[in-house]
């Protein structure tokens, strides 16, 4: 039951500070928290490849910050549903100007589970 706050109250606290993914994540069903979670991962790839970076990198700073002292559910939603979810489906261009984005906390999950940057 601790797991399923933890991940609720991070979940709530994206859409407080980010009103504008609330949408998103209301758009899959309540029980499905890890596609809620892939859903901020794909607005801040979308941020990215529409050219807002400073949307985006505050997506990523956020991240960066919550995962600094993450409960382990979180931090396994930061890393699985979440890093691991940035740059699906986009251009080159789109993750090379992406890639300097990320703080590297995130570089170093995203690589550890892809085995090697983006490019």
């Amino acid at each position: 039951m601790e797991n399923k706050k933890v991940i609720n109250n991070i979940l709530n606290e994206i859409c407080t500070h980010f009103p504008e993914i609330r949408a998103l994540m209301d758009s899959h069903e309540q029980c499905m928290t890890t596609s809620k979670m892939e859903a901020f991962a794909h607005a801040t790839t979308n941020a990215i490849a529409d050219g807002n970076l400073v949307l985006a990198q505050k997506y990523l700073n956020y991240i960066d910050l919550k995962i600094t002292n993450a409960h382990p559910k979180e931090f396994e939603y930061i890393d699985v549903y979440y890093t691991e979810n940035l740059f699906w489906d986009v251009s080159s261009k789109t993750k090379e100007i992406g890639w300097r984005l990320v703080p590297a906390r995130l570089q170093k999950l995203y690589v550890a589970f892809h085995g090697a940057p983006p490019l």
